[in-house]
């Protein structure tokens, strides 16, 4: 015990610095964690002396890196959407293994070991790809649409894998008689245990939350995971395809958010020992023996995997360039391969020479994803920019209008807008990349067309020599860059205004030629304070001088800037001044058939009652005994809590 307390002590001490420079480069932490592995491990300083705990505790963080992708999502969200996903995310599994499996069956390679390499070749990285796709707010583009879509599949496809696994074992040429019998039987297993767990784990969830504490809950979780692993392996599966299944079993619970919170430092820090472990087997003598080799055969990944994400993102409606971004996104091989294939090297499947390969390939080709994933949309823009329009003609047409407005992207802000104009008839075009969101457009006869507003020609065709104006309501930063440098060439005098995530986008979009940039985080903080302002019972013309005093700090200020202190002075002077408030008499007002002596509320409150509107006219400091009617609108004067009390008084009653 005391030399693994010493070992997880040094796997941290030499781990937490490699990971800082990790992050510090912007690469991912899993590499780090597989370059301390190496350094810490027998084929580098040899500082580790109980390999064998090191690699039990590296199971269990298989075990909950599992559980935590099966409780990620949902089988009923899956359902949903699964026509959808299931062709580009089914098409890349298909075309790359495949590929893959003809390649090694070409080299040599024995049947059990070429399917599962094929098909551990196809996973890629769901932690960084997912990763880097948030950082850049691009969850909502196409082509991070697209992205998760393929990567949830894969996810997907962990299931089946885990299932062939025992079938490869048969012998090294897979016979179709024990391939049936054996999937038949783990079919079964599998069945059992969702059905046990499915009744077991959801009550018993339930009522330790009901009876018992936090800990009480957390405890319980684990023994799931466990127990639901334990008799996973007992059936003649795997621990991971167990752990698997009670994460897809809880992922529906209404505690599924809080078990995530409540497994995630958990599985961090398993899962961090499971990559260090990966990084202690590797033997850099194999590297330097052959290392042209592994870097061949990594440039044979890269490809293949562009490739078929390529044609599948291709295939299932999306233009090239969009394909281009997915292939490149998802061209290495994921943390998930790795995990798998350190059950195929146990199982016998894998021999060493072939597992310690893939390994050295599969975490070159994550070293690298970071950089594919960055150029990815320049790139495209490199390739695709003016390719592929003759095509895209047939289904855009030509706008004929004139003096109209071209609105980019049909999301919230495009719809919105869209009804807008058609409300007061301003003419518009629509464009949008999203096949889906073109139909539904197309469904509320919308003008719209399909393309891609990052192409001169789809700007053409959208009339924006002819346009007034041209909005980029797009999540795609990259693909708005683009399209307002072509706009301002092809328009000079066009108005151009553009949507950015970030306050970091502002400045790019407005060198490039937009005349306004609405940044989203800038007019949310504008709407709360607005509302809280509102709440306090603070009459508009203030909430307005406000909105304009911060508009008159500009942008600046959420660059980094803080308020002058002659603009807190004015703040400050704004907040205490005496204000004006109004109050509607309705029907179920107290204030309905009361008189203004009966209100009293200077005397009850200290506000002044200075004027009644009624029916267009103006009565100006009414006498004491005016008596108050429905539809009645009484202007007040006074401070913030005599305003506040007098209203409520008008309201309920004193």
């Amino acid at each position: 015990m005391e030399d693994l307390i010493h070992d997880l002590v040094l796997l941290l001490v030499v781990s937490l610095p490699i990971n800082i420079i990790f992050h510090r480069f912007r690469l991912p932490s899993v590499m780090g964690f597989i370059a301390a592995g190496l350094v810490i491990g027998p084929y580098g300083l040899k500082l580790v002396g109980d390999l064998e705990s090191v690699e039990k505790l590296a199971e269990i963080g298989v075990v909950l890196l599992l559980f935590v992708v099966g409780l990620e999502f949902s089988l009923g969200r899956l359902l949903e959407h699964l026509a959808k996903i299931l062709k580009a995310g089914g098409l890349q599994i298909l075309l790359g293994s495949l590929g893959a499996f003809g390649i090694l069956r070409f080299w040599g390679v024995a049947d059990n070991a070429a399917i599962l390499i094929a098909l551990l070749a196809t996973l890629s990285s769901t932690a960084i790809v997912m990763k880097m796709i948030a950082e850049a707010a691009e969850l909502e583009t196409s082509h991070g649409q697209i992205c998760v879509g393929i990567l949830l599949i894969q996810d997907l496809a962990v299931v089946p894998i885990l299932l062939i696994m025992p079938l490869l074992t048969i012998s090294g040429d897979v016979e179709s008689a024990g391939v049936a019998g054996a999937f038949f039987l783990s079919i079964l297993a599998v069945i059992l245990i969702v059905v046990v767990s499915r009744l077991i784990a959801p009550k018993a969830l339930e009522y330790v939350a009901r009876k018992g504490s936090q800990e009480h809950l957390t405890l319980t979780v684990i023994l799931i995971i466990l127990g639901t692993a334990w008799a996973s392996q007992s059936l003649g599966l795997s621990l991971a395809m167990g752990a698997f299944i009670a994460g897809m079993i809880l992922s529906d619970s209404e505690y599924s958010h809080q078990i995530i919170l409540d497994i995630l430092p958990l599985r961090d820090y398993f899962s961090a020992i499971f990559f260090i472990s990966i990084g202690m087997m590797l033997d850099l003598t194999l590297f330097a023996e052959g290392g042209l080799q592994i870097l061949g055969l990594l440039l044979v990944v890269i490809i293949l995997k562009s490739l078929a994400a390529f044609l599948a993102t291709l295939f299932s409606g999306h233009p090239p360039r969009i394909a281009f971004i997915a292939g490149m996104r998802l061209a290495q091989i994921g943390e998930f391969s790795l995990a798998l294939s350190k059950i195929g090297a146990d199982k016998g499947i894998l021999t060493d020479l072939q597992y310690q390969t893939f390994i050295f390939v599969s975490a070159l080709s994550m070293l690298t994803a970071p950089l594919m994933i960055q150029a990815s949309s320049k790139l495209s823009f490199y390739f695709f920019s003016g390719r592929g329009e003759k095509v895209e003609a047939v289904k855009l047409g030509v706008s004929s209008l004139t003096d109209h407005v071209v609105i980019v992207g049909y999301g919230m802000v495009g719809q919105n807008l869209s009804r807008v104009l058609k409300e007061v008839q301003i003419p518009f075009q629509i464009i949008d990349i999203d096949g889906e969101r073109v139909k539904r457009a197309l469904k509320e006869k919308m003008n719209v067309m399909y393309g891609d507003s990052a192409r001169r020609g789809t700007l053409k065709r959208a009339g924006i020599a002819n346009a007034r104006a041209i909005v980029f309501s797009t999540k795609d930063h990259r693909a708005a860059e683009q399209g307002i440098k072509l706009s301002r060439k092809i328009n000079p005098g066009i108005h151009i205004i553009a949507c950015a995530r970030h306050s970091s986008e502002v400045d790019s979009l407005m060198a490039l030629g937009a005349d306004q940039v609405i940044q989203e985080e800038f007019e949310t903080s504008i709407e709360i304070f607005s509302r809280v302002l509102r709440e306090f019972r603070m009459p508009n013309n203030v909430i307005e001088q406000q909105i304009e005093l911060v508009r008159m700090e500009g942008y600046g200020m959420l660059r980094g800037f803080s308020l002058n202190s002659e603009s807190l002075r004015k703040f400050s002077t704004y907040l205490t001044a005496s204000l004006t408030e109004s109050f509607q008499v309705v029907e179920d007002s107290w204030a309905n058939g009361q008189t203004l002596k009966n209100a009293d509320i200077k005397n009850r409150c200290g506000a002044e009652l200075i004027a009644v509107v009624r029916s267009g006219e103006v009565t100006a400091n009414p006498v004491e005994d005016f008596k108050f009617v429905e539809g009645d609108m009484l202007i007040m004067f006074g401070r913030h809590a005599p305003l506040k009390k007098a209203t409520e008084i008008l309201k309920t009653g004193p």
